[in-house]
């Protein structure tokens, strides 16, 4: 990789670790508050009119639009969406059982020849965050494709207000475009919403890249 690609490259990692750290630290604490809505049954389909991803999930489940995950040290995604379980798990009078979305525009075009180093450095970076809280990692972070995009992925479980909680995180870059996402749940009903997940994940289509 020339000098200068690599310094510019180098520059990008950093700025990519910083988005994943403030995406993941603050997973604990997500959710919404309640509402006392109870949406239609079925399957919808959302269609972002930004970026064009979309993805189906169960019709009794509520969009919440604008990354909750926004609120840490100025990493501000370019789009971000949640759809949420009204009748899942509660803490602190907010949800706990999720799907979220979070787009972000990279400074360079990741292709192929740099997964390897974006893999070492998202490693590095899960063991440092391992090491500030009570996140245990249940898988290990493997290779992952959603929708036709490359990327990584990995488990932890954790405490969300003094309830149990698992969540799996997707890493996925095309072109200059990183999309992450994130499936959470209370870990006592994790496997019974795996249909939902695997719903979610395998209807997942990301726009065009950039």
């Amino acid at each position: 990789m020339a000098g200068a690609r690599r310094a510019l490259f180098t520059a990008t990692l950093v700025i990519l670790l910083l988005l994943i750290a403030g995406l993941v630290v603050p997973s604990c604490s997500i959710g919404f508050n309640l509402s006392g809505d109870k949406p239609e049954a079925g399957t919808k389909t959302y269609t972002d009119r930004v970026y064009g991803y979309s993805f189906d999930y169960p019709g009794d489940w509520v969009v919440q639009e604008g990354d909750p995950a926004d609120v840490t040290a100025g990493n501000i995604s370019k789009s971000g969406i949640s759809v949420y379980d009204p009748e899942g798990a509660v803490a602190d009078r907010s949800y706990i059982d999720l799907f979220m979305v979070s787009v972000y525009e990279l400074a360079v075009t990741v292709d192929e020849s740099m997964m390897p180093e974006v893999r070492r450095e998202v490693e590095r970076l899960l063991i440092d965050l391992e090491d500030q809280g009570d996140w245990t990692r249940t898988t290990d972070l493997a290779d992952a494709a959603v929708g036709g995009i490359d990327g990584y992925q990995v488990t932890y479980t954790f405490t969300t207000d003094g309830v149990p909680t698992t969540s799996t995180f997707y890493f996925l870059f095309t072109g200059a475009i990183q999309y992450q996402l994130t499936l959470q749940a209370a870990t006592k009903t994790w496997d019974q919403k795996q249909p939902d997940f695997e719903q979610i994940v395998e209807s997942f289509k990301p726009g065009l890249a950039r």
